[in-house]
């Protein structure tokens, strides 16, 4: 990545003149210039990261816990976790993670399917796998839902403000 100017915010008015935004309803939903365009896909990218780890911690606890046999003395102990339950969330977190990884590298596509498979998968996760109780828990697994779908949004945003601030073709065309 490119460094900062010296001595100059990101969102300076230095930034914004030299970068001005498409016109439109486009330009309301862009970044003020291509330090926040990448700032805000740092973040998704980020984001993306910590969820795939998630996932990933989620599934190798899980794995073991099925290997381990329950100990006899304990009557009231836990079933296992179903395979389905297994298999689903270590390909979600593996194409969360591939498609962070994607708008990392700056492409718009995966920008675009970031927010949208995270939205698909966590609406199938809640109703149709382990639909969660109302309670103080499912209340935080749901802000933190929530804010991760903030940040892969703004992610996507990030990824076309950036392509329309590099590429001459697109921020030229308005002038």
């Amino acid at each position: 990545m490119e460094p900062e100017p010296p001595g100059q915010s990101p969102d300076s008015a230095f930034d914004a003149a030299n970068y001005p935004r498409p016109s439109g309803w486009f330009g309301k939903l862009a970044a003020s210039g291509p330090a926040q365009a990448r700032r805000w896909m740092r973040w998704a990218w980020l984001a993306s990261l910590a969820w795939w780890v998630w996932n990933t911690g989620l599934l190798l606890v899980w794995i073991v816990a099925s290997v381990i046999p329950p100990d006899p003395t304990v009557a009231d102990a836990d079933a296992p976790v179903p395979a389905r339950i297994i298999i689903y969330y270590g390909v979600e977190g593996f194409i969360i993670g591939l498609l962070g990884l994607g708008l990392n590298q700056r492409w718009r596509t995966a920008g675009l399917l970031l927010p949208v498979v995270f939205l698909i998968t966590r609406v199938i996760a809640l109703t149709r796998l382990e639909p969660l109780a109302f309670d103080v828990r499912a209340f935080l697994w749901v802000v933190i839902y929530l804010l991760l779908l903030f940040l892969f949004i703004r992610g996507a945003q990030g990824a076309w403000s950036f392509h329309w601030f590099t590429h001459l073709g697109f921020s030229t065309r308005d002038r």
